[in-house]
C-alpha cells in the first residue's frame, strides 16, 4: 500500500562516518558515477543540532548520483573505529540504491575497491526484485537493487540512469516491533508489512546459519519510491561504537523531508533551526540509537 499520509515524504540524505573521504570521493566517482556537489566543514550549529560537537570543524563532501535526482549522499569525517564490524550493530544498517541492471552492475564494479558481499539474487524465488550488495570505503553497506517486474505497479523507482538514487534505509534494532510502532505512530507512514526470510550477507556478518530467517518490516513515505526498512538484530549484536562525540562509523544518520517540523511527538536535540539554505532542520536519536535529521521547507 502506498502512503498518503505520512508526515515523511522522502529520502532527502545518507550521511556517513568516514575515515578517509579521499577513499569516498575516489570510490563513488569512478565507480557508481556519482559527483561531488558540495565541500566544507561542518559548522557549529549543525555539530550541535546533531549533539555532536566534536564533529564541528570536521571536513565533509556531499555527492549526487549521476541522474541528477536531489538525493544526497554525504561523508563526514571521524576519527577511526578499528572495532566496528558492519551489520553487527543496532541503527542505520544500510543504504539502498535502485539501477536499472544489477547483473550489469557486478560487470562494472570488476576491479573495482567495493568489495562484494553478495551477488545478484532474488528476494523471494518468485520475487522481481534483484539485488546484490557491496562494501564501501565508509564500511557502509549497499544494496544496489533493480526491479525486472512491472514498475507501474509498484512502489519501486524508475531509475533514470544505471545507478541512481537511494530509495531505502535500513535500519536495525534489537526490537522490531518497538521500531515499527515508533516510526507509524510518530509519522503515519503506511505499513507495507512484516516479512521474515534468510538474509545471506547478514547470516555471513553475524556468523548464523545460512537458512536462519531475518525478521523485518517495510514502511513506507508519502513520496513514491521512498521505504523505510525495519531489521531485527538479535543477540550477541549490540549498539555501535563510534568516537566520542563524533558520527559513527558507516551508515551513521538518514536525513528525510518532512512536511512539517511542527507538532511531532519527538525529543529534538535542539529546536528546529535555518541550518540549510531554504530548509529547517533538527535532529532526534531513535528507539535503536539511530541519528535522524528532519528538514522541512522553511
Amino acid at each position: 500500500m502506498i502512503a498518503n499520509g505520512s508526515r515523511l515524504k522522502r529520502i532527502k540524505m545518507v550521511t556517513l562516518g568516514a575515515p578517509n573521504l579521499d577513499d569516498v570521493e575516489s570510490w563513488y566517482t569512478a565507480w557508481l558515477d556519482y559527483a561531488v556537489v558540495e565541500r566544507g566543514s561542518v559548522s557549529k550549529k549543525l555539530s550541535e543540532s546533531w549533539g555532536l560537537t566534536a564533529s564541528a570543524g570536521c571536513r565533509f563532501i556531499t555527492l549526487c548520483p549521476g541522474s541528477g535526482e536531489d538525493v544526497h549522499i554525504r561523508a563526514v569525517e571521524i576519527d577511526p573505529v578499528p572495532d566496528f564490524k558492519t551489520l553487527t550493530t543496532w541503527g542505520w544498517a544500510a543504504v539502498e540504491i535502485t539501477v536499472a541492471d544489477v547483473d550489469y552492475v557486478l560487470k562494472k564494479l570488476e576491479g573495482s575497491p567495493f568489495k562484494v558481499l553478495g551477488l545478484p539474487r532474488e528476494l523471494t524465488p518468485e520475487s522481481p526484485i534483484r539485488a546484490m550488495q557491496v562494501l564501501g570505503p565508509a564500511d557502509e553497506v549497499i544494496y544496489l537493487t533493480g526491479n525486472v517486474g512491472d514498475r507501474a505497479s509498484s512502489n519501486h523507482p524508475d531509475p533514470k540512469t544505471m545507478i541512481d538514487r537511494v530509495f531505502i534505509m535500513v535500519l536495525a534494532g534489537p526490537d522490531r516491533g518497538a521500531l515499527k510502532k515508533f516510526y507509524l505512530e510518530t509519522f503515519s507512514l503506511s505499513d507495507q508489512g512484516d516479512y521474515a526470510f534468510p538474509v545471506k550477507v547478514l547470516s555471513d556478518a553475524q556468523g548464523r546459519p545460512s537458512d536462519h530467517k531475518f525478521d523485518l518490516s517495510v514502511l513506507v513515505a508519502s513520496e513514491r519510491g521512498n521505504k523505510l526498512e525495519l531489521d531485527q538484530y538479535d543477540a550477541p549484536t549490540g549498539a555501535r561504537p563510534g568516537p566520542e562525540n563524533q558520527l559513527s562509523p558507516g551508515v551513521a544518520m538518514t536525513t528525510f523531508e518532512a512536511d512539517s517540523l511542527d507538532d511531532l511527538s519527538v525529543d529534538f536535540i535542539t529546536a528546529p533551526s535555518a541550518l540549510y539554505a531554504g530548509y529547517l532542520s533538527a535532529t532526534f536519536i531513535g528507539p535503536a540509537g539511530e541519528r535522524t535529521e528532519l528538514v522541512a521547507k522553511a
